[in-house]
C-alpha cells in the first residue's frame, strides 16, 4: 500500500505538503497541488476524499487494532479501552491482523477511509512505514504493549526488556543455568524480540554463556508451545528451565514435557510472560511475569483522547509497571531446595 511518504518522494515535496493538499488544499499553490494530485494517481494512493475534515468533524469511533483476538491478554486490553471509551461516548471498531503485517496496513486504510476520529495499535513493528505516514499527516493513534521509549508516536506499554530480565534472573536465583527460551517469532512481534534482549542480558551479567540452540522462534499458540518443549529437550545437555515469552506458549511447554514424562517443576522450570486467568488454574501453578493489560487499555484511550482534542499535544512513552508472580512453576534443578 503507498503511503504518504511515498506520493511526497515522486511529487518531490515534503509529506507536510502533501498532508496540508489533502486537508486545506486552498493553502497550497494551484502547480503544486496539480504535482501531488498527479504523484497520487503514480503511486497509487488511495485516500477517502471525506478526510479532510477530520480537523474539524468527528464521527465518534475510534480503531482498535490488535495481533489477535484469542490471546486473553489482549482481550482484557480490548475489554479496558472498550470501557474508557464508553464513557467518553465512543464506539470502537475492532481488527484483528493475526500477526500480519500487511492486514495491519490494510486495517489502518480501512479505519482511515471510514473516519474513524483516532486508533488505538498494538503493532507487530512500530517502525513500519504506514505508522509514519500516520505521524506525517498529524492523524491520532497511540501505539500498546510497545517499550518505546522517545520518538514521535506516543506508546502506552511496558518495559519489555526488562520483563525478559526479570522472568530469567527468577531462574538463575532459583539455581538455574541451562535456560532455553521459546518465543513468538521476532519477526512479527518487536515485543518478544525485547523479551529475548532482557533474557541475554540477564544471562551476560550472571555469566552464563549464551547458547542460541536453546532458542525457538515459532507461533504464539499452545500447540506451538508443546512442539517447542519437544524439540528442546531433545537437545543434549537439555536445558533445566524454560523462558516462554507469553503464558500460552508456557502453558504448552507444560502439556509437551509431561508428555515426554517429565515431572514439573522438578525436571523442568517454566516462567511465561502476560498472567493470564488460565496460569493460575494450571497444575502447578504458572509462575510469570504480569502486566496491567487493562489499566493499559484504558490509559491508551485516555491518551489518544488528548491527542484527538491536541494535535499539537507532544508524543507521550508511558511504561507501566511489571510484577513477577510465583505460583509453583520454578523450583531448584532436581527439585533441590
Amino acid at each position: 500500500m503507498s503511503t504518504i511518504i511515498d506520493v511526497a518522494k515522486t511529487a518531490g515535496v515534503s509529506t507536510a505538503t502533501v498532508s496540508r493538499v489533502i486537508n486545506i488544499p486552498g493553502s497550497v499553490r494551484e502547480s503544486t497541488r496539480n504535482r501531488v494530485h498527479q504523484a497520487m494517481k503514480a503511486c497509487g494512493y488511495r485516500y477517502n476524499a471525506l478526510a479532510r475534515g477530520f480537523a474539524t468533524k468527528r464521527t465518534q469511533t475510534i480503531g482498535l487494532i490488535v495481533p489477535t483476538i484469542t490471546n486473553p491478554g489482549f482481550a482484557e486490553s480490548t475489554r479496558g479501552i472498550q470501557d474508557r471509551a464508553a464513557a467518553a461516548g465512543l464506539s470502537v471498531l475492532l481488527g484483528n491482523t493475526n500477526y500480519d503485517a500487511r492486514t495491519e496496513d490494510n486495517l489502518i486504510r480501512i479505519f482511515r477511509e471510514m473516519q474513524v476520529d483516532g486508533m488505538v495499535i498494538t503493532t507487530t513493528n512500530p517502525k513500519t512505514q504506514v505508522l509514519q505516514a500516520l505521524v506525517a499527516e498529524d492523524f491520532p493513534f497511540v501505539v500498546l504493549y510497545s517499550t518505546i521509549r522517545r520518538g514521535p508516536v506516543s506508546c502506552v506499554g511496558v518495559d519489555n526488556y526488562l520483563g525478559g530480565y526479570m522472568a530469567t534472573k527468577h531462574l538463575i536465583d532459583n539455581g538455574h543455568r541451562r535456560i532455553a527460551m521459546i518465543a513468538g517469532a521476532f519477526s512479527f512481534s518487536d515485543k518478544s524480540h525485547h523479551r529475548w534482549g532482557g533474557y541475554r542480558k540477564c544471562l551476560r551479567e550472571n555469566g552464563i554463556g549464551y547458547d542460541s540452540r536453546y532458542i525457538i522462534q515459532t507461533n504464539y499458540s499452545l500447540e506451538s508451545g508443546r512442539e517447542g518443549a519437544q524439540r528442546i529437550l531433545e537437545l543434549t545437555p537439555s536445558p533445566t528451565a524454560v523462558f516462554c515469552s507469553n503464558d500460552y506458549l508456557a502453558i504448552g511447554v507444560m502439556e509437551g514435557a509431561r508428555k515426554m514424562g517429565l515431572h514439573l517443576p522438578d525436571d523442568l522450570s517454566i516462567v511465561g510472560f502476560d498472567n493470564i486467568p488460565l496460569a493460575s488454574f494450571v497444575t502447578p501453578g504458572l509462575d510469570t511475569i504480569s502486566q496491567p493489560a487493562y489499566q493499559m487499555g484504558t490509559l491508551g484511550v485516555e491518551e489518544l483522547l488528548e491527542r484527538i482534542e491536541n494535535g499539537s499535544k507532544p508524543p507521550v512513552h508511558r511504561l507501566l509497571d511489571l510484577e513477577l508472580i510465583v505460583r509453583g512453576s520454578v523450583s531448584a534443578p532436581g527439585g533441590i531446595g
